[in-house]
């Protein structure tokens, strides 16, 4: 038998608590019965350690430096010279310290939850001699040296959709491996009663009445979520008689983003039909009383503001969580054709995927869902199965064991 692998998780991103830190969160729950031994090691403190910690799994903060702690896409904006301090000054000293967690807890290998993470702190797998896992979550925000870089440092690499294997150089491709991210099958409440509460908790007093329809969006308020869409889509329905809310959940950091996005919004007379309801810390809650869960995401976006600055956003979807969390929730989607959503989603049977940026489709594809109350049963009914199949967190722990074990 086996003694168990000593494993060390580094997750870059303490404050925030989204798919990547919820799926690896998952797989951690149930790997310890594939014969690993986690180590959760942040960078700082933050919502998403304080999750971790709440499930009991073994955690610590190693403080990095504030460069290694700027978020916003800071350094892929600043030239060679920042960067060239950034690794000097940053790096190499956090790399040392969290190289020496290592040998002194006798760590067997290194897992980076993120091409920025094995960019931080990828050195230290380097300097104590242990393999580096990447786990590529997500089509990747860069490419040139960086992106190379991040690929080198890397001895195995874990993709969460096929669709992601284009991201991927030919040397780094031979060396990579698909494990699906997993999810708990959760017992919900009936829609009438999660209705109710949701309608107490958010003052949204249409949620009470069933002749309405409840469409969720589990996004972060970012451009290439293309929530801006999504209004478009949300406001046809409305005019062609349709009466329907939809609730978004979800946290972003760009006031510029976030208020254009309210002034579209009101722009569309919606402000009693969308309503964004910030951090949720409980998606399930929302799941529990929709009729659908929408994902609006798109590859590239350029938004110019009125005052002449423009907005850019790239995805960075892999597989997203979103569809799979309504997918064990027994709540058919409707999707947008980007990533890995196609080896999520059975096109008309378990959901609907359209074209990106098409705000006319994506109308369509939500009134014909809204339209049919028994499609959307045996949808919900085949989504959660294959949930239940294909996307089990046993199933995820046991795929990110194999990979970590890999080469032993």
């Amino acid at each position: 038998m086996h003694p168990p692998l000593r494993a060390l998780f580094f997750v870059d991103v303490p404050h925030r608590f989204a798919g990547a830190q919820r799926s690896l969160l998952a797989a951690l729950s149930r790997i310890e019965e594939h014969g690993v031994d986690p180590l959760v090691v942040f960078p700082g403190p933050g919502k998403c350690v304080d999750r971790y910690r709440a499930t009991g799994v073994r955690t610590r903060i190693v403080h990095a430096p504030p460069a290694l702690m700027t978020f916003g896409k800071v350094h892929l904006r600043a030239g060679w010279w920042h960067r060239g301090r950034t690794l000097a000054r940053a790096v190499v000293p956090y790399s040392v310290k969290l190289a020496r967690l290592v040998v002194r807890e006798h760590i067997d290998v290194i897992h980076y939850n993120t091409p920025r993470g094995i960019l931080a702190a990828g050195l230290a797998a380097k300097l104590s001699r242990r393999p580096a896992v990447l786990h590529l979550r997500g089509t990747v925000p860069f490419r040139g040296a960086l992106w190379a870089a991040a690929q080198a440092l890397a001895d195995r690499i874990v993709l969460v959709a096929h669709a992601l294997e284009g991201e991927l150089g030919a040397a780094a491709r031979a060396r990579a491996t698909v494990v699906y991210n997993g999810v708990d099958i959760p017992d919900l409440p009936p829609a009438d009663r999660a209705r109710a509460e949701l309608a107490t908790t958010h003052g949204i007093s249409a949620l009470t009445d069933p002749a309405v329809s409840v469409c969720v969006s589990l996004s972060s308020p970012v451009p290439f979520k293309g929530l801006h869409d999504l209004f478009e889509a949300v406001a046809r329905l409305r005019d062609a008689g349709r009466r329907l809310l939809l609730l978004c959940a979800g946290e972003g950091q760009d006031r510029r983003y976030l208020d254009w996005l309210d002034a579209l919004r009101r722009r569309l007379g919606l402000t009693e039909v969308v309503h964004m309801l910030g951090y949720v810390a409980d998606p399930l809650a929302l799941l529990a009383a929709a009729d659908l869960c929408v994902l609006s995401s798109v590859d590239r976006v350029t938004i110019n503001l009125p005052d002449g600055h423009v907005i850019e956003g790239a995805s960075n979807e892999g597989l997203p969580r979103t569809i799979l969390e309504a997918m064990a929730c027994g709540v058919p989607v409707v999707a947008t054709d980007i990533a890995g959503v196609r080896e999520q989603v059975e096109d008309g049977v378990t959901g609907h995927i359209v074209p990106q940026a098409d705000p006319a489709a994506f109308a369509a594809a939500l009134e014909r869902a809204l339209a049919d109350t028994d499609w959307r049963r045996a949808a919900g009914t085949r989504a959660r199965e294959i949930a239940r199949t294909r996307f089990s967190v046993p199933q995820a722990a046991a795929g990110l064991a194999t990979a970590l074990r890999r080469g032993e």
